[in-house]
């Protein structure tokens, strides 16, 4: 017999498939709790886990219905028309700080005792063309597209010997874990990206820590410093003495009865960047998109980011079609802020790009950094909604948008925050197109893995 043979097999053979539990609806809350229930918008296209808003449950549970590190799940329901991640499977992941539910909307993959099957393996498997179709072409429902346990479980392919299988998921673990270890990189980058402008622009800490530092001097309590800034009493970090020194030692009430750091002013963010909508190109006219080669951005390409980093979007446009958009291409460094359906989506384009009507999109005049923008725009949510209006859906116009007030900080000030944030953000920018170029690499060998035209030696599986 030979032990290399991959030989038929149907998922039935090798697995069950659970249904997840009706948690009831009175208990599901915004308020964070221990638990969360998964929903198919945990799954990213193509299959995977992605966080996504959190739906929090605060009710009695189930004991079997509490999901565990590594359970393997696929998604039984989708919301959208075509399905977008029907069938979908993904790993519950690590977590010390919450417990993941099981719900309804999808199943457990519960290998059973004794099979050759390895379940990474199985995981990388139904995330092949041949399983979507087969997933997608049983499906019912129009506007809910559902599957169940018993579709799912009829799928027919061939299996490769377990030490293959655990070779070639190796080999595709291997890109997945370095797309996760870029991804949780990135996050600490953005945090302390986010935390850098509340510190400087919203909570003012370099301010008040010279105040601290001058009041206690004053005192007698502390020798002045001479060297980088000191803390003092505030919690603001040390800073540079380059740095440090271009901030004031006390604040001042502005006209508008608010307190700010002395000196600073009040403009618009109309004043700081040129503001520009988008539109679409007529959809029945294929001369504006068959072979199109400009990127060509809706609020859809946004809401999938992990980061807020645009390197691409999913549709492109001809040169006719760029000619029917008024903003025309608008370059890299550009600031999108989607308008509507949601409010708030943002990216700074990295690619230049065409938008449509779903955007405000900010190009900051000379002077003015990006970085800085993207992250006003990001602690000024709630002061941009309350200026949206619309009885079907909320929308911010770019003439409500242009007036709203911000608080600038002298251009030295800016221009250092810039250079310590734009580091950051360029580190996240790498880190983004190299995760794209291993998705790219991982789904490229994924289909000859699978299907025995590219086969794995022990070499291979040890990288």
């Amino acid at each position: 017999m030979d032990n290399n043979r991959w030989l038929p097999a149907r998922l039935a053979d090798h697995v069950a498939i659970k249904h997840g539990y009706a948690f009831k609806g009175e208990y599901f809350t915004d308020e964070p709790t221990y638990y969360i229930l998964l929903t198919p918008g945990n799954f990213a296209l193509g299959g995977g886990f992605q966080s996504g808003k959190a739906k929090y449950y605060s009710g009695p549970i189930p004991e079997d219905y509490v999901l565990k590190e590594g359970d393997l799940l696929v998604t039984m329901t989708d919301l959208s028309k075509t399905g977008d991640t029907l069938g979908y499977p993904a790993f519950v992941p690590q977590s010390s700080a919450v417990r993941y539910l099981h719900n309804q909307r999808l199943g457990l993959v519960e290998v059973h005792n004794g099979t050759t099957i390895d379940k990474a393996f199985l995981y990388y498997r139904l995330r092949l063309s041949d399983y979507r179709h087969f997933i997608l072409g049983s499906a019912s429902g129009s506007t809910v597209r559902h599957t169940s346990p018993s579709r799912i479980l009829d799928f027919a392919f061939n299996l490769p010997p377990l030490p293959e299988q655990r070779a070639i998921a190796a080999v595709l673990g291997a890109l997945d874990d370095k797309i996760e270890l870029n991804r949780r990189m990135n996050a600490t980058l953005e945090g302390l990206a986010r935390a850098l402008f509340r510190s400087w622009f919203v909570d003012f800490d370099p301010v008040r820590a010279k105040m601290d530092r001058r009041h206690n001097v004053g005192a007698g309590l502390v020798p002045a410093p001479e060297g980088p800034a000191q803390e003092g009493n505030h919690k603001g970090l040390p800073l540079p003495p380059a740095i440090d020194a271009l901030f004031p030692d006390e604040m001042e009430v502005g006209e508008d009865g608010g307190e700010r750091p002395r000196g600073w002013g009040i403009t618009t963010i109309g004043d700081l960047a040129r503001i520009v909508g988008g539109s679409t190109p007529s959809t029945k006219e294929p001369r504006f998109w068959n072979d199109g080669k400009y990127y060509w951005t809706t609020p859809k390409d946004l809401s999938s980011l992990t980061v807020p980093v645009l390197l691409g979007s999913e549709r492109k446009i001809t040169d006719q079609g760029l000619k029917q958009i008024s903003s025309g291409l608008l370059p890299q460094g550009t600031v999108l802020l989607s308008s509507r359906a949601p409010i708030g989506y943002l990216a700074i384009s990295e690619v230049p790009t065409a938008v449509n009507q779903g955007f405000i999109a900010m190009l900051p005049n000379e002077g003015v950094s990006n970085v800085f923008l993207m992250r006003w725009a990001e602690m000024a949510h709630d002061d941009i909604v309350a200026r949206a209006n619309g009885s079907t859906f909320l929308e911010i116009s770019k003439t409500n948008f242009r007036p709203i007030e911000l608080l600038v900080p002298p251009d030295e000030i800016m221009a250092a925050f810039d250079r310590v944030a734009r580091p950051l953000h360029e580190r996240i920018v790498i880190n983004e197109r190299q995760s794209r170029t291993l998705a790219a690499l991982r789904d490229g060998l994924l289909p000859g893995l699978m299907s025995g035209a590219v086969r794995v030696t022990q070499t291979e599986e040890a990288m």
